[in-house]
Parts: C-alpha cells; sequence; structure tokens
C-alpha cells in the first residue's frame, strides 16, 4: 500500500463522489489537501458529513491566497504538511498559476519521491509564450493524469512520454444519478412537462450558468427561428446567472410564448434529473463541460460547436450522430439546421438513451477513475 497526496485548489462537490470511492480503497492511501471555496457559485463538499468525517485525518484545508489580480494563488500549509507527511506519491493539481505546486512538487522530487500532474493538459489554442512556460512546468512531474485522448495526443506532439499520460476522464455522481434516472423512469413525459402547451414535442435543454459566454443568444434565437411559423419545439434553461434577464427578454416571455421556460437554479438532483432524463437534446451553445456528462448520464444528446481548441474535454464524450452532434461554432443558422436534422434523422429516443449511458458507463464515472488512479500509482502502462 501506497500513501498518496492529492493537492488541489478546492473541494468541488461534484467531486465528492470520487474522493469517497479514493478514501474507501483498500490497494493505497489517499490524503488531499485543498483550499477555501471563494467562489460562492461552486457549491463545496461537505466535509462534516459522515463518509468525509471518518477520513478527517487525511483530509486538510489550507489557505489559498491570491496575487496578482487573483491570477496567482499560493497555498500555504501545502509544502510543510505534505514534505511532513512522507508520502510515496504527490498528485498535484495540474495548474502553473499556482507557485506552491511549482516549489512543492520540485521538493518532492529531490526528495525522491514520485510526482504527478491532473489536470486539463494542452488545448491546442495556447499561444507561444503561454506554451513554453506551460510545457517548462510540464518537465516537473513523472506521470499525468488529462481528461480526455485529445490532451493526450497534444503532449504527446510536444515530445512528452506517452506511457506517462493517463487518461481519468471526469466524472459526476453516477451512483446518484442512476438511483434518479431510475425513479424519472416512472413519471411521464406529460407529467414532467404540464410547464408546456405542447408537451409531446421535442424539448431541448440548456443547463448550466446563464452567462455571456455560454451564448445562449445563439440557442434561443436558433430556436425562435425553428418556430418562426408554428410551434415546434420547446426550450427549457435549467439555471441562473446575469444573462436570465436578456434571454427572457429575447425569447419573448410575456407575449403568449408557451414553448419556452426558465426555471431558475434548481439544486435538488430529483427534481434536475427528471427534466434530463425526459428532454431530447442538451444543447450548449458555448463549450460543454461538466453539464455533457450530467445529461449523458441522463440518456439525453448532447449538441455544441465543433471547435475542439475552444471546448472542455468533456465534447470527447459526444459522439457525432451517436450521442449528440455539433455545429460550426458561433454559427446560428448551422445550430437551427443541425437541431432540425437530429430529430429528423434520430427518432429511436430508446436507442439513443443506451448509447448516451454506454460512454458514461465505460468511462465517465467515478469507478473507471479509480482503476486509472491505481494504473499510475502501480506503475502499469495506461489503458487508453
Amino acid at each position: 500500500m501506497k500513501k498518496i497526496a492529492i493537492i488541489t485548489n478546492i473541494a468541488p462537490i461534484y467531486r465528492s463522489a470520487l474522493w469517497k470511492m479514493l478514501l474507501q480503497d483498500k490497494a493505497n492511501e489517499y490524503h488531499f489537501f485543498y483550499g477555501e471555496n471563494l467562489n460562492d457559485a461552486i457549491k463545496k463538499i461537505d466535509v462534516s458529513k459522515d463518509e468525509f468525517l471518518r477520513f478527517s485525518n487525511r483530509m486538510y484545508e489550507v489557505k489559498n491566497y491570491f496575487y496578482a489580480h487573483k491570477v496567482l494563488v499560493w497555498q500555504r500549509g501545502v509544502i510543510f504538511k505534505c514534505l511532513r507527511g512522507k508520502y510515496d506519491i504527490g498528485i498535484f493539481l495540474g495548474d502553473m498559476y499556482c507557485i506552491s505546486t511549482w516549489i512543492c512538487s520540485i521538493l518532492f522530487r529531490l526528495h525522491g519521491r514520485e510526482v504527478a500532474f491532473w489536470g486539463h493538459g494542452l488545448y491546442g489554442n495556447e499561444a507561444q509564450i503561454k506554451l513554453k512556460a506551460r510545457m517548462l512546468f510540464y518537465n516537473i512531474p513523472h506521470k499525468f493524469l488529462v481528461y480526455g485522448t485529445r490532451a493526450k495526443q497534444l503532449m504527446v506532439k510536444q515530445g512528452i512520454n506517452q506511457n506517462n499520460i493517463y487518461v481519468v476522464f471526469n466524472s459526476l455522481d453516477y451512483d446518484m444519478h442512476k438511483s434518479v434516472r431510475a425513479k424519472a423512469a416512472k413519471l411521464s413525459r406529460e407529467e414532467t412537462f404540464s410547464i408546456y402547451r405542447y408537451p409531446n414535442l421535442p424539448i431541448l435543454v440548456f443547463i448550466g450558468r446563464l452567462m455571456k459566454e455560454k451564448k445562449l443568444d445563439l440557442l434561443v434565437e436558433a430556436v425562435n427561428r425553428i418556430n418562426e411559423k408554428d410551434i415546434r419545439i420547446n426550450l427549457l434553461i435549467i439555471g441562473d446567472g446575469p444573462e436570465k434577464r436578456r434571454l427572457e427578454d429575447m425569447s419573448a416571455l410575456g407575449k403568449g410564448n408557451k414553448w419556452v421556460y426558465f426555471t431558475g437554479a434548481l439544486y435538488e438532483e430529483d427534481e434536475v434529473g427528471k427534466y434530463l432524463y425526459w428532454s431530447d437534446l442538451c444543447v450548449s451553445p458555448g463549450n460543454v463541460g461538466l453539464n455533457a456528462i450530467h445529461a449523458l448520464g441522463y440518456g439525453t444528446p448532447v449538441c455544441t460547436h465543433a471547435n475542439l481548441s475552444m471546448q472542455g474535454p468533456e465534447a470527447e464524450a459526444i459522439v457525432d450522430g451517436v450521442s449528440g452532434c455539433f455545429f460550426r461554432e458561433n454559427d446560428q443558422n448551422d445550430l437551427a439546421n443541425k437541431i432540425k436534422t437530429w430529430f429528423a434523422m434520430y427518432k429511436d429516443r430508446e436507442h439513443v438513451r443506451q448509447c448516451c449511458y454506454g460512454i458514461i458507463d465505460k468511462f465517465y464515472n467515478p469507478s473507471y477513475q479509480l482503476t486509472v488512479f491505481n494504473r499510475l500509482i502501480n506503475g502499469d502502462l495506461p489503458e487508453l
């Protein structure tokens, strides 16, 4: 059994299922170092719950100090606590803007301990100076955990040994979602979407923070165009944010519009899950992230733009024509056409649902991630 330190910026709630699995692992002993969460929009893990409280001796909150307009960060206490803990391996968040990570990871190496970085890797859109800085940073670790195969391919092109790069993907609370989707399946579409005049029409859904960079105006305009003569499609927007009022105005709420509905922020997974389960296509006009994994986990395909250099790594979970589709970035007309084409061509909803489940069941879940962690720790070669 090896002793592993995982050093990350914060303890986001979406990581809770993975953290629980790592803490309960019998093969290795995992310890977590994390900073306080300064962004109220990101909910944090409640470490006072029983499933974490019994591992309190392996969870350490440190202090994050921000500098240079919050670009740079220093995590106070990480270096002393990690070196004193005599860990066999240090797995650091691969953020080159965290100064303490540079120093602590280098000291780990000087003390003969193994170092791994866990993060996005390369996007493929880095300017030359940024790329050089990042590759200098990537000279520190022995191994890498990255969220997707594209990042691995880009890193190999920059000279990093492919056998040192492990694709760990990303996950949400897989077991909870399976439980919620079983409950959602017992409901009816009409019951779930009684908010619409025509609940049996195809339903598009977006879930996430309503921010300008999500480019939700493209989605509203595309649906306005599709419904120009007759109501042919419904739109559900789950979430809140600074763009909500503008999007409501664009969709002509209050003028007899019965095809769009804004739920506002939803925090109960049963409520979110039933909407995602019974929707027909999740559309994320900007980049996708964990909202893609969320939708696919409920059997709902995902549509997003095709510029992978500007995408989150979770876009790899979308197989074009199988578990979703892609449109030309920033092209509202192409988005509208791809939505119409999807509903014209992919009418077997249950087949699509099973395809969506398949990718999550295989890769995007905490159990798969645990196997990747242990392959890295045991010195086994990557599977992907």
